[in-house]
């Protein structure tokens, strides 16, 4: 789970911080950054376990565009992300090998250049530094706000907060120092040509606080729902954890009825609280075809298969099921949940969101992994049902907008993307003395700037108030 980030040097970020709770919303107007922040995520989710040239690669536009750009002539340099999370007390690798957790809040950095490499004239990316150490207890304010239960507490906490992955100098020579857990030694590597992570190449409980935060990061999952994907069934000997994209729902619904019987009732119990023509959901074994298909009943007794299914009834199916999913952890981004859904039903589907992440006062979840909700959305309607249950939600919800910022080195103005916090009105003393870029909104501004055509003006005339 992440309870904060920090982006400098990435597309539209510029020295950007913000808190995060285990469930937040982000609305804003089309091109006011709220994606960006969600490709901030998924590239440093690909760092964790991919050499850096791989990872660009995957990510929207060339790699040289993932740098912020200041003007057509000059961009940055150096990316900058750094994450504090808070993770499982225990860690078990892929051999089965599991260790606790004497420190399950971290604070993890990485500094990435571009630059030419002089032996081959090529411009190419590397790591200059790394930083993997503990959250000193006394200076969490995060846990103390939201984990407050010493149910979340490793059992064996420590006081040494030594870093388990620093960046130093060695023989003159810049070096990241990857530390065994209990160790005072360290694996050394020179920075000076390392094209990837050291946290990248952490695979066993050996170093079991890198081990854990490389399985937490490379966790972080991104839905882009297609409903192509999602109508079709799954191959009985294919993967039985569904893709970003919806694929093998079918595969892991079978899964899940096979781990406990009955649980296909359950989850046809949450699907009926969004969608209350439909009674039940089953899993056909087409032995002929060697493939699972997935089969809905009506209310009315007529049974139909994925393939005639709507996208917005395929997109319920698959968030009730990722409720009931226990292999299914970490951070969970989502773009436009309204999509698909009807607008009576948009309540029932921020709830059945906001169930899918960790309640730390619910002594339920203790068993449950942990698990994190982050959704971006333009939808005036969503707003507005957030915050007509804005206690039951308990959520962070934060306004995206680009404003002009001005290089105090080079006084080169450019867009850059803020995210301001919404509170309702009787709120809004918590945020006295802010400067007026960083100035709460009440619920009501936001809705009215998102219905108006040109929204994004008004916001900042709002903001300059």
């Amino acid at each position: 789970m992440i309870t904060r980030i920090e982006i400098d040097g990435f597309k539209t970020f510029e020295q950007f911080s913000v808190d995060l709770a285990p469930f937040v919303i982000i609305a804003g107007t089309n091109g006011s950054g709220k994606s960006n922040l969600f490709d901030a995520l998924m590239l440093l989710s690909s760092i964790a376990e991919k050499d850096l040239k791989e990872a660009f690669s995957e990510q929207r536009g060339e790699a040289r565009e993932l740098f912020t750009q200041y003007s057509n002539t000059s961009m940055a340099s150096q990316i900058k992300f750094a994450v504090e999370l808070f993770i499982d007390k225990k860690v078990k690798d892929d051999w089965g090998n599991e260790k606790d957790l004497s420190h399950t809040r971290l604070r993890y950095e990485v500094l990435v250049e571009k630059r030419t490499d002089p032996k081959s004239s090529i411009e190419k990316l590397f790591v200059i530094h790394e930083l993997l150490k503990p959250i000193e207890t006394q200076k969490d304010l995060w846990f103390k706000k939201y984990a407050k239960s010493d149910y979340w507490k490793p059992s064996n906490r420590s006081k040494n907060y030594k870093p388990y992955i620093n960046t130093g100098i060695k023989n003159d020579i810049p070096t990241i120092i990857l530390r065994q857990d209990g160790s005072r030694g360290g694996k050394p590597t020179p920075a000076k040509e390392l094209e990837r992570t050291i946290l990248s190449s952490v695979n066993s409980t050996d170093f079991a606080h890198a081990y854990a935060v490389r399985k937490e990061i490379s966790s972080w999952r991104l839905l882009h729902l297609n409903p192509v994907e999602m109508r079709e069934p799954s191959p009985i000997l294919g993967p039985d954890k569904v893709n970003e994209d919806g694929k093998y729902l079918p595969s892991m619904l079978r899964r899940l009825e096979n781990e406990e019987k009955g649980i296909l009732k359950d989850i046809s119990r949450s699907i009926q609280n969004l969608l209350p023509n439909i009674s039940s959901i089953r899993i056909d074994e087409d032995k002929s075809r060697q493939q699972f298909v997935l089969y809905a009943k009506s209310t009315d007794g007529r049974e139909f298969s994925s393939r005639v299914l709507s996208e917005g009834t395929l997109r319920i199916m698959l968030l009730s099921a990722m409720k009931y999913d226990e292999q299914h952890s970490g951070l969970l981004c989502f773009e436009e949940p309204e999509n698909g859904i009807h607008p009576f039903r948009m309540k029932n589907m921020l709830k059945l969101l906001k169930d899918l992440s960790t309640d730390f006062n619910d002594e339920d979840d203790a068993d449950l992994p942990m698990r994190q909700v982050i959704i971006n959305t333009h939808s005036p309607l969503l707003v507005k049902d957030y915050f007509d249950n804005e206690k039951e939600y308990n959520g962070l919800f934060f306004y995206a907008q680009l404003v002009t910022y001005v290089s105090p080195k080079n006084k080169t103005a450019y867009k850059i993307t803020k995210l301001n916090p919404v509170l309702l009105g009787n709120h809004m003393d918590m945020f006295a003395g802010t400067l007026p870029s960083d100035r709460a909104l009440t619920n009501a501004e936001i809705i009215h700037y998102l219905k108006t055509d040109d929204a994004e003006k008004g916001i900042i005339e709002l903001l300059k108030k």
